[in-house]
């Protein structure tokens, strides 16, 4: 039984399938800049029009294997995984330096949870690359937020490896939700994660840069304004992991963009209603 076969053994045949189908599919780049590798994956050829996707607090791309395809036909997807650095505008950069590296000089920018927070950062330091930016299930800087990760960083800081990594595997569980027919998945899904793909310092990072995102960036309204680019906010009704108020700031701070909030879908409507989710994504890239 090969390694992967132990993890997903009593995982939904189709969700495992297609995992397997996405790993043995897609090798990912790399590309180190500023002494940091990055892994990214590069799927479609159609330069015309590139996604960047950039995946949440699971941190690896391969995260999206279900969602990915569903673009992949339309759209070249640049998909990367965050390696371990400590600040918003350093992931902004390395970003950049993907783009840079396979000659794209315009995309989109597909952005859920952490990866909005990144998006926002992004869009603000290399808005030229940028025609359009789906930010899904997001919030802005907030320093009262920065407190709680803050006092939840020490803690991780001075906390066993092997107690971090497990309580953030509860955590990110409890923060998909999945439905009763994804549970094995998901719990094998993360039990790898947390096992052979990703260590306590790649949480630190997590941390680290969300303290970064709520302190030290400060953004208004009119930070756009000379950019020509459009925006689309996607958010849900029962988000569990943002607060309300999260979403009417994401509102306030774009005021031209469109917006669309789905119904009972979490904290992840990519996943929980994944149908109509990409047809409003594909609808507003093709527009």
């Amino acid at each position: 039984m090969t390694e992967f076969d132990q993890y997903y053994v009593k995982a939904e045949p189709l969700l495992r399938d297609a995992l397997k189908v996405f790993r043995d599919t897609h090798t990912e780049k790399t590309l180190t800049h500023k002494q940091h590798q990055w892994a990214y994956y590069d799927i479609g050829s159609h330069n015309d029009h590139v996604i960047l996707w950039l995946v949440g607090g699971l941190r690896l791309a391969d995260s999206a294997f279900r969602s990915i395809p569903m673009m992949m036909t339309d759209f070249r997807i640049i998909a990367p995984s965050y390696p371990p650095l400590n600040t918003m505008d350093d992931l902004a950069d390395g970003l950049n330096a993907i783009l840079r590296a396979e000659g794209i000089k315009k995309c989109s920018v597909l952005a859920g949870s952490f990866g909005g927070m990144v998006a926002q950062v992004f869009v603000r330091r290399h808005a030229a690359q940028i025609d359009k930016v789906i930010l899904s299930t997001t919030t802005t800087p907030d320093p009262i937020q920065a407190e709680r990760y803050q006092q939840l960083l020490d803690m991780m800081m001075t906390a066993p490896d092997e107690l971090i990594l497990e309580t953030a595997k509860t955590q990110m569980y409890g923060m998909i939700n999945p439905p009763s027919t994804e549970a094995d998945f998901w719990k094998a899904y993360l039990d790898e994660l947390y096992t052979d793909r990703l260590t306590k310092n790649d949480l630190i990072s997590t941390y680290r840069c969300l303290i970064d995102f709520m302190v030290n960036h400060h953004f208004q309204p009119n930070d756009l304004n000379t950019w020509h680019g459009e925006i689309l906010i996607l958010d849900s009704d029962n988000d569990n992991v943002f607060e309300p108020s999260a979403r009417e700031n994401v509102n306030a701070l774009y005021p031209q963009a469109h917006s669309h909030t789905f119904t009972n879908a979490g904290h992840s409507p990519a996943s929980s209603q994944r149908d109509v989710y990409f047809e409003i994504v594909r609808k507003f890239l093709h527009e």
